[in-house]
């Protein structure tokens, strides 16, 4: 069984696993450079390094294929989304996840869709509760 994750994410890196959980059959590094530069200058050595580091601190499983080297994200997004959730309650939020939706509320930053959206999220979990 392969290892988990190690350690938190850059938003860099972040950016990278997103392409990556996009694409079907994973992306090798070039792929991955031209996909980000389209976006904003970024060198092709950049991405190369962090792609590198996310593969040792096995967020990312490298496979040889037709002579290049494919990347794609060992763990699913809903469990990394989560597992970085988590760090952010607890790093800012003293843990407390009621917190961080308090302070997005009185910030005006939840929108009424999103709010019918958590409500139904909490109806949803205490029914899968009873």
């Amino acid at each position: 069984m392969a290892e988990s994750p190690e350690g938190s994410l850059t938003p860099a890196q972040f950016e990278i696993l997103q392409l990556l959980w996009e694409a079907e059959r994973g992306l090798s590094a070039a792929e991955i450079w031209e996909a980000i530069r389209e976006n904003r200058d970024v060198s092709r050595t950049t991405i190369s390094n962090l792609v590198d580091r996310l593969e040792k601190r096995n967020w990312l499983v490298r496979s040889k294929e037709d002579g290049v080297f494919r990347y794609v994200p060992s763990i699913d997004r809903e469990v990394a989304e989560g597992k970085l959730a988590a760090e952010f309650v607890g790093d800012f939020f003293n843990g407390s996840a009621a917190n961080i939706v308090l302070s997005l509320l009185g910030s005006n930053q939840i929108s009424t869709t999103e709010l019918q959206r958590l409500k139904a999220i909490l109806n949803e979990s205490k029914s899968r509760k009873k």
